[in-house]
């Protein structure tokens, strides 16, 4: 082998080992660190607007980089929490979801990641709390579709269990609450909320029942 040929293939070898390292150390630092500085910035110039903060947040978020993305959506989504616990009209609130679900929507559909089981109880946590803000049932549908995925997932996992009964007894539906109730008590017998939970919650259906019965008869 001649020396051109060498060096050559010396060349290729140290091209392959810097695309390596730029695209599995640098750039996914990079991503990191410009996601820290955007919420160190809304620390000293709040968002004067849900368009200021997406454009912000999109940053970070639409910074190419194969490694990283999934987590810097789990993380937006964390922050995300915190604004729609805080909103109480239900047009910034969808804003807001569908904001988040534009980047989180291929993760979900793509049914894997390394915490997949936690991307999807947080989009139900979201969509609760949505729904608690504003009373839309699109969003508390969307949380029982989200909960009953992770549940799916890991069925013993509790945050997605205790999700999902809340969501059951949102609906009213009296049969699948307690069905997760059995569970959650099977799974952790010392547990003291469910019990006390349950039995609001079929005294409220008890009341709601006997109130309607008494309004058809006026």
């Amino acid at each position: 082998m001649d020396n051109t040929v060498k060096r050559v293939i010396a060349f290729v070898i140290i091209a392959v080992i810097l695309v390596v390292a730029a695209y599995g150390s640098y750039l996914p630092l990079r991503k990191a660190q410009m996601f820290i500085d955007t919420l160190q910035s809304f620390q000293t110039t709040p968002p004067t607007s849900l368009q200021d903060l997406e454009t912000r947040l999109s940053v970070p978020l639409d910074y190419p980089s194969p490694i990283g993305q999934e987590e810097l959506v789990r993380n937006t989504a964390n922050s995300v929490l915190g604004l729609v616990q805080r909103s109480q009209d239900a047009s910034t609130t969808a804003n807001i979801i569908q904001f988040l679900n534009s980047y989180y929507d291929p993760i979900i559909a793509s049914g894997k990641g390394m915490s997949f089981g936690q991307d999807l109880y947080l989009e139900g946590a979201i969509n609760e709390i949505a729904f608690a803000n504003t009373g839309s049932a699109d969003f508390l549908l969307s949380a029982k579709r989200y909960y009953a995925a992770a549940v799916q997932l890991g069925p013993n996992r509790p945050q997605s269990l205790y999700g999902l009964f809340d969501v059951y007894r949102a609906l009213g539906d009296a049969s699948d609450t307690v069905s997760v109730a059995n569970t959650i008590v099977g799974n952790w017998p010392s547990d003291q909320n469910v019990g006390p939970s349950l039995q609001a919650f079929f005294a409220s259906l008890a009341s709601s029942t006997k109130a309607a019965k008494k309004t058809a008869t006026k």
